[in-house]
């Protein structure tokens, strides 16, 4: 006989649920724990029935296990319940099989059923209240699982409603004599209710998370005596203390009540940790908690912090090697083979010393291409040889990155060989042999909390971007482990909350080493490029009839075009148009003007628009260029079969040379080799444009043969990015993606707010049952949604929900809605975008917003227009379809139509087709083609003048072929009209600056040409010392100290300006000596001292 059939007096339902758990025990105690968590939610809705306390339809288990905390119950039963959920939880999401986990939670739902049953019935027949664990029997059960458990929740769900409703009247009627509390403080008694050690259940569940065998008495001490506890002759008692295997303490957990903050506990913790200090010798880690809530305090080490599971004995012994053992991390030698550059070891000292001053986390940002995985291998390295890491996860975002790090020419494996290495994957989840682990975040995300918490000691998160963060969050805040950011994003473009996840202040990273640093370096450690523009009228202007010569319209007209049709905006191109003029353009220019290596272009990457555009470019490549007989170029984009063995030869080998990508090569990927780059399309993020500079920036030694290095590469520039850039200075960056769900939430928080305007509360109920629900889904294992617990309860009160405040919502959509991007969408995701495509109607007709409107109904009838209307599943709702691809059939927007449709048709929408192919490929000849060098000055070096002085120097010096202009131009030597001539003749078509950028950049007027080039190529020093001291020397017994103090600045301001304004000689700080400056301070000689600054003199614009 099932230990429940007692409640099939009363509540039959119970009766069958316990009874169907005790057979599964022996057999699937996954099962059990599954029955008893569907137990527990329908006893505890009798339970409080009986206390008269409303529950929400939404709430759900735990929110209810709150609501009877706030009762008179034996606090040990709230917390019989929550660990009855816990269990059901594992069961659910893990598969969990654990006997005696599952006998746990029989006997936790028998005590509360059996209480229940005698407070109710007040029939004591049941006792003795003794629980017999159920016989091994063979079972004719079917397997269970979560799926049959949702059926078999809906199935006893009306019958259910009719027993809370009968025990709400019986109570109503129950009166309650002294007998009956006597009886029930003995029943109390009996069942042993007890709330120090149902919470202690909820801990002990958390620490055999973390492997710790809470009967394993050795290992775990509960209630240890601590003599001489805080004076003399007193007793105190830790509730736990956890042992290592040589009965050393290691870890002093003190637990609190559920409902209370566990600091109040740290103190005490710290007092018994000083009791065992004493009796041990040896000093604990601290660990406090109110059974959700975790604290870690290593007090002679650390900062107290909260951490989201119990450190296991492993983490722990790992932890007291590193005290024992670690080494001054100022000490260690850097092995500087990996990486030995000035700034790379200056990165690594400056992680280090911040890990020295207590702080765990940190943020490098170093240019693409400077050795930021040489650099982290290298600080990595120097951690383990102090004893403070043994395990390490390095963390990209996509396989690639992994795949270099952990085995590439710059990677872990050639520099740190003797370390056991594991390329993380699903198949190999259980590894823990490794020291060095490498994961996608895709990957991690699914696997992280079957690690310990403290399994890692260092984490290197690599090129992620706010998009990273924002997703993959979770497994950062999992581990108590150092983190180290890499990014090579310069810090303007690098989003707040980045800096924040690494602890830094915004815009002030641990490290900084930007391009510009690393080209102004002598030598350069990152090459510069050099920039052509490559464009023609349709690159420029797009595709437009009305704009084409009359030969281009004869063209088409030929080949049976309908002009008015062809009228396209350069934005359009290679997304609804392709001109294989244009592209054919493209290659030659490429191959034309490119560089070569050997009889052959260089490495070159290509960046088409889309899949489609990358796949023309190789066509017509190959067609352009049969001799190569297609070995010369390689399409590489993610539907590509083998692109990893594709970008692999590119790397690697001879062949391919010409990489065409979409995206994938964006990012990340290490060719040195590589000389040329075509932006076959355009960019508006600053930061992916600096990222495809990236790929082209390294040095490569000896690639042009023995002793003949990279000094250069081209940047072949279709799309017009530079001028973009130059007038969009940061660019446009996209806003992070939220989620279907997030977006629903918000739109209905916004429906919420305008139908109460309108004082429609019954649609209004309707939009606050959808949000409750979202909220409800909420994932509790997740960190970002247990840290934001106390929010979450508040939102869920039910007096907010019932006034439905504007502030309340307004709080919903600002704390709650950002934390729906966790809920994982079990849901259609077509279904739910096409909830929001309603919802957006339904808000923008109540906001008589008209031009917004017709935008979302047009957009809506395009995604109708997909759907497979032949298939059976439409065979109720086809002619609805029909009538809403017509204008007529939104004429009723009513709350009551939108919501039909949307009901009817949302489940539907997976069933849609490829959008009509309307690509339109044309033949022209393209016009105004442009290949021409431009200076692109303001684009790559910002306001840093240095690297583009130097570039424009060795452009002027190159363009004239007569030095000796450029040598009297340094002297102040006056030059003769011819020698002008030759000077305004470099700057011709083909020449890269025009004086106009030059007087621009300088602030010199273009009129003054002599001042412009003598700002680039400098003064001749020695001419200038030689002119001064002349002067000096000849006019010396007419000068006073402070005049001749004047004459040495005056020159110092010639060297370092390169030129002077006489402007500026009435200025600071000439005007320190006399307020009349120059004038004031030489007097009579004034005109003396201008014709001696005079050869160097310079315009400079008002």
């Amino acid at each position: 006989m099932s230990n429940f059939s007692f409640l099939n007096k009363k509540w039959p339902i119970l009766a069958k649920l316990g009874e169907q758990s005790e057979n599964y025990l022996n057999i699937d105690s996954n099962a059990t724990m599954l029955k008893m968590r569907m137990f527990g939610e329908n006893i505890i809705d009798y339970i409080l029935a009986m206390y008269n306390v409303q529950s929400d339809r939404f709430d759900t288990q735990n929110d209810k296990i709150k609501l009877l905390r706030t009762t008179c119950i034996n606090k040990a039963i709230p917390d019989l319940f929550d660990m009855v959920r816990r269990f059901g939880n594992k069961a659910n999401h893990d598969g969990y099989e654990n006997k005696k986990d599952a006998l746990e939670c029989l006997v936790s739902m028998y005590k509360i059923s059996a209480w229940l049953y005698i407070r109710i019935t007040k029939d004591t027949s049941i006792k003795p209240l003794t629980y017999k664990i159920p016989k091994y029997k063979l079972s004719g059960n079917e397997a269970y699982d979560i799926e049959a458990y949702t059926k078999e929740k809906e199935k006893i769900k009306e019958e259910h409603t009719e027993d809370i409703k009968s025990i709400k009247e019986q109570t109503a009627k129950l009166v309650q004599t002294e007998e009956d509390k006597r009886v029930q403080k003995e029943v109390e008694s009996t069942l042993e209710f007890n709330e120090a050690q149902t919470r202690e259940k909820l801990i002990d569940i958390m620490l055999k998370d973390a492997s710790w065998d809470v009967n394993n008495e050795e290992l775990v001490k509960l209630e240890l005596p601590l003599n001489n506890h805080r004076g003399k002759g007193k007793t105190g008692y830790a509730d736990y203390v956890l042992f290592n295997k040589k009965s050393n303490p290691v870890a002093v957990i003190e637990a609190k009540k559920t409902s209370v903050d566990p600091i109040i506990g740290r103190q005490q913790a710290v007092e018994y940790a000083n009791s065992i200090e004493k009796i041990y010798n040896m000093r604990p880690v601290i660990f406090y908690t109110n059974g959700y809530e975790i604290y870690v305090w290593d007090d002679k080490y650390s900062e107290p912090r909260q951490i989201w599971g119990f450190y296991t004995l492993d983490d722990l012994e790992k932890l007291f090697f590193k005290h024992r053992y670690k080494r001054d991390l100022n000490k260690i030698q850097l092995d500087r083979n990996i990486a030995g550059r000035p700034y790379q070891i200056e990165g690594i000292k400056r992680v280090y010393e911040r890990y020295q001053y207590g702080k765990r986390k940190a943020l490098l940002v170093m240019a693409t291409g400077t050795g930021k995985t040489r650099t982290v291998i290298a600080m990595t390295k120097g951690l383990m040889e102090a004893n403070l890491v043994k395990r390490v996860l390095f963390l990209a975002d996509r396989d690639e990155l992994v795949r270099q790090a952990k085995e590439d020419k710059n990677s872990f494996k050639i520099f740190m060989p003797e370390e056991i290495s594991c390329r993380f994957t699903g198949k190999n989840s259980d590894n823990r042999e490794a020291t060095l682990y490498f994961s996608t975040y895709q990957t991690m995300i699914n696997y992280y909390r079957e690690f310990s918490v403290g399994f890692f000691d260092l984490i290197i998160c690599d090129e992620s971007h706010r998009s990273v963060y924002k997703v993959y969050r979770d497994i950062l805040e999992y581990f108590d482990s150092y983190i180290i950011g890499l990014t090579a994003t310069p810090i303007d473009f690098i989003e707040r909350n980045t800096f924040s996840l690494f602890s830094c202040d915004n815009g002030d990273p641990t490290f900084n080493f930007p391009i510009e640093d690393a080209w102004n370096h002598v030598p350069p450690y990152l090459i510069e490029p050099r920039v052509i523009d490559s464009t023609t009228d349709f690159l420029r202007k797009g595709i437009k009839y009305s704009e084409m010569t009359e030969e281009q319209r004869q063209q088409l007209d030929e080949e049976g075009y309908d002009g008015d049709e062809i009228n396209y905006d350069k934005k359009e191109l290679e997304k609804k148009v392709t001109n294989k003029d244009t592209n054919r353009y493209i290659l030659r220019t490429l191959m034309e003007n490119g560089i070569k290596v050997g009889d052959y272009i260089g490495k070159t990457i290509i960046f088409a628009k889309n899949k489609k555009h990358a796949n023309i470019l190789d066509s017509l490549f190959n067609e352009l260029y049969p001799q190569y007989k297609g070995k010369l170029t390689a399409v590489i984009y993610s539907d590509i079969k083998d692109k990893s063995s594709l970008i692999d030869k590119f790397k690697d080998e001879d062949f391919p040379k010409i990489a065409i990508s979409v995206d994938l090569l964006d990012t990340g990927i290490d060719v040195p080799e590589i000389v040329n780059l075509v932006f076959a399309k355009p960019v508006y993020s600053k930061v992916k444009f600096w990222q495809m500079i990236g790929r082209g920036t390294r040095t490569c030694e000896n690639l042009f043969g023995e002793g003949q290095d990279k000094r250069e590469f081209a940047i072949f520039d279709c799309y017009k990015n530079f001028d973009f850039f130059e007038m969009h200075v940061k660019g446009y960056e996209l806003n992070p993606q939220k989620t279907s769900i997030q977006i629903r939430f918000e739109i209905v928080c916004r429906l919420l707010e305008k139908f109460k305007n309108e004082k429609e509360m019954d649609i209004c109920r309707i939009f606050a049952d959808k949000l409750r629900k979202d909220i409800d889904e909420l994932p509790e294992e997740s960190i970002e949604i247990k840290k934001s617990r106390k929010k979450i309860e508040q939102a869920k009160k039910k007096e907010y929900w019932n006034n439905l405040s504007n502030d309340f919502v307004k709080k919903l959509k600002l704390e709650i809605a950002p934390l729906t991007q966790w809920i994982e969408n079990n849901d259609d995701s077509d279904a739910v975008k096409f909830d929001n495509s309603i919802y957006k109607i339904m808000f923008n007709n109540i906001s008589n917003d008209k031009n917004n409107l017709i935008m979302e109904i047009n957009d809506v009838i395009e995604k109708l227009s997909r759907l497979k209307l032949n298939l059976n599943q439409f065979d109720s709702s086809r002619e609805l379809v029909k009538s809403l691809l017509q204008p007529s059939g939104w004429q009723n927007l009513s709350y009551e139509r939108l919501e039909k449709i949307r009901l009817n048709l949302r489940e539907l929408m997976k069933y849609k087709g490829e959008k009509a192919n309307s690509f339109v490929v044309l033949d022209v000849k393209d016009t105004g083609q442009v290949a021409k060098e431009i200076s692109s000055g303001s684009v790559l070096y910002g306001g840093n003048m240095e690297p583009y002085e130097r570039r424009v120097k060795l452009a002027i010096e190159d363009k004239l072929n007569d030095q000796i202009v450029v040598h009297k131009i340094r002297k102040g030597e006056k030059l003769s009209q011819d020698e002008m001539k030759s000077i305004y003749s470099i700057f011709g078509e083909d020449f890269v600056y025009s004086i106009d950028e030059l007087s621009g950049k300088t602030d010199i007027d273009k009129e003054d040409i002599v001042g412009i080039i003598r700002k680039f190529v400098g003064v001749d020093e020695a001419e200038l010392n030689k002119r001064f001291e002349e002067f000096i020397q000849k006019h010396h017994s007419k000068m006073n100290s402070t005049q001749i103090k004047t004459l040495e600045i005056i020159k110092n301001d010639i060297a370092k300006n390169r030129g002077i304004s006489f402007a500026a000689l009435f200025s600071e700080p000439y005007t320190k000596f006399n307020q009349n400056g120059v004038d004031g301070i030489f007097g009579k000689m004034a005109d003396d001292v201008f014709e001696l600054i005079k050869p160097f003199r310079a315009s400079y614009i008002s």
